[in-house]
């Protein structure tokens, strides 16, 4: 019974460890260059609060781009050296964060963080620039099962997201000292 419940756990702990390199966050997010000498973590943490806190329909570049950090957030933090004290409650919710988001787009579970980012990030400067070739081309239906069309118009009316600012208050202090989770 015991070596049932290891296989168990050392099975979940195997699902949970990412497939590759960290996601890079594309500089049309998060990733100015105006954030020197900021942690990205922080900075990208309030973009996302700061759309999530009163998400807005028909602003459908704007979901993309947070959606797009959630993505890299919940990838990047808990594999950050820095951040691996921090709340596992604000860890988990952004990672819910990220399941429901995917959802809610008709993104698949096992898509690679990587490609859904950069989509999402590409998407965006798409719509932006009501470039709706580019956005064909950043949205692929292997990841973005939905189509391009579809796909906008979910972002259009941005999907609800609660874990995000359970997320934001848990890990808000940042980091434990001392390697103690709070």
């Amino acid at each position: 019974m015991i070596h049932r419940a290891l296989l168990m756990a050392t099975l979940a702990v195997a699902a949970c460890a990412p497939a590759g390199p960290p996601p890079t966050l594309p500089q049309s997010l998060g990733g100015s260059d105006a954030v020197v000498g900021r942690d990205p973590i922080v900075v990208v943490g309030q973009e996302v609060v700061a759309f999530y806190r009163d998400p807005q329909p028909n602003r459908p570049a704007a979901a993309a781009r947070a959606i797009a950090e959630i993505e890299w957030l919940a990838d990047t933090l808990p594999n950050n050296p820095r951040w691996m004290t921090a709340s596992d409650v604000g860890i988990n919710s952004l990672v819910e964060s990220r399941w429901t988001a995917r959802r809610a787009l008709g993104i698949p579970q096992n898509a690679p963080s990587q490609a859904v980012i950069n989509g999402l990030a590409a998407a965006a400067q798409a719509i932006d620039g009501n470039n709706q070739a580019a956005l064909s081309a950043a949205l692929p239906r292997n990841i973005f099962t939905l189509g391009p069309q579809q796909t906008v118009a979910r972002l259009s009316q941005p999907p609800a997201l609660p874990d995000v600012m359970q997320a934001y208050w848990a890990l808000a202090r940042g980091p434990s000292p001392g390697g103690r989770f709070r």
